[in-house]
């Protein structure tokens, strides 16, 4: 798996004759304590991204930011090189919404994804291992960098085709992305079914919840949630209700013309055990949600990747019932927990179909075939019509 690397953070340098400073950005914070509960939490400017903070053992730092967009989406992460920080999100009130320790399997360091709500605050909070009741109880101790960046969901716009679906340009070009999106090659460990470029998407790192997945797509709310559950099988106990956790999506928006055949290559990856309470999943929207394929597929094979096990290459195939614009979305999701990653790769996703002008030829060849027919009928009605008056 890749890393993302933290968000870039400016800094502009002074040089004196007695010794060289580092000039702290006006969007950067300095971790100011007490601010080791949430009542005491340090309040920053609405212009701050960034806190550089001082971790001790048995500390936790809490922070609110405020006068944010309402309704944007916010990744918060956060970066150090001395401790294996565990990161919290409060509501206003205090109460625990979300813990994470680790950004994605190959990662100590965490990360928060959401939507901002209606009050335009965040609240954080920093702690150390395995703290996730949020009290100090933790041994470690260091310096680290907490970041915060808001977006609005990308507006889309509709291509005639289906541009870039080889994604050999090297990069997402025609396609808006969600999540944790890459462009591989063959490094990756897994080859291009065409070309030499593919496209990655993960459940681990900077990924989204199941009902942001489903705004970006336009899906109805709770299907990747139904999508699921059907995917499980009975189970002679008790379990609780499903959730598609966190995941990664693309889109494009095209028009299609009926009788066209849309189709990609797909291979689905991860490092979930055979356990269906966990059954992660990758799945594409187009005309409806459909799954690709499941922890629990059949399929399943060691990967040649650094996933444990992988289905390899399979081709997706949908053909266009009638003339319009049709949206194509296609992702990977945790199912239940976030603890363990999966990953779908994408390539060669394309349109087939009639070229205009064999289309032409076509109606042409049919309507000469029609009259030579009309012609044939009447010389033989009028050959029975003689016959008759003879």
């Amino acid at each position: 798996m890749k890393a993302l690397s933290a968000l870039a953070i400016s800094t502009a340098w002074s040089i004196s004759l007695s010794s060289i400073a580092t000039i702290q950005p006006v969007f950067a914070a300095l971790d100011n304590e007490p601010n080791n509960s949430f009542n005491t939490k340090q309040f920053l400017p609405s212009s701050t991204t960034t806190v550089n903070g001082q971790l001790e053992s048995g500390d936790v730092d809490f922070f609110g930011f405020s006068n944010l967009d309402t309704g944007s989406l916010f990744t918060a992460d956060i970066n150090s090189k001395t401790i294996d920080p565990l990161f919290g999100l409060l509501d206003d009130s205090g109460n625990i919404q979300a813990i994470n320790d680790n950004k994605s399997d190959n990662s100590v360091l965490s990360l928060l994804t959401g939507k901002v709500p209606a009050s335009g605050s965040l609240n954080f909070a920093v702690s150390g291992l395995r703290d996730i009741n949020l009290i100090g109880d933790h041994l470690e101790s260091g310096s680290y960098r907490l970041s915060l960046n808001t977006f609005n969901l990308p507006k889309l716009s509709t291509n005639p085709t289906i541009p870039n679906g080889g994604f050999e340009t090297g990069n997402f070009s025609g396609w808006t992305t969600l999540g944790e999106t890459s462009i591989e090659t063959k490094t990756f460990g897994s080859n291009p079914t065409e070309g030499n470029y593919q496209a990655f998407l993960s459940t681990g790192n900077k990924t989204f919840s199941g009902s942001i997945i489903e705004e970006f797509l336009g899906l109805e709310a709770g299907s990747l949630d139904n999508l699921g559950k059907s995917l499980e099988p009975p189970f002679p106990f008790p379990v609780p209700d499903g959730q598609a956790t966190q995941g990664s999506a693309i889109q494009q928006i095209f028009t299609g013309k009926a009788g066209d055949v849309l189709t990609f290559d797909w291979n689905f990856l991860s490092n979930e055990e055979l356990f269906p309470s966990v059954n992660d999943f990758a799945f594409v929207s187009i005309g409806s949600l459909s799954k690709l394929a499941d922890v629990l597929s059949p399929t399943v094979i060691s990967s040649t990747t650094d996933f444990f096990k992988e289905t390899g290459f399979n081709t997706f195939s949908f053909k266009i019932p009638t003339t319009g614009i049709y949206s194509l979305g296609i992702g990977v999701t945790d199912w239940r927990d976030s603890g363990t990653d999966s990953g779908l790769l994408i390539d060669n996703v394309k349109i087939v179909s009639v070229p205009e002008s064999n289309y032409g030829l076509s109606l042409l060849g049919f309507g000469v075939l029609g009259l030579i027919l009309r012609l044939k009928s009447k010389q033989q009605n009028k050959v029975k019509s003689i016959s008759v008056h003879r």
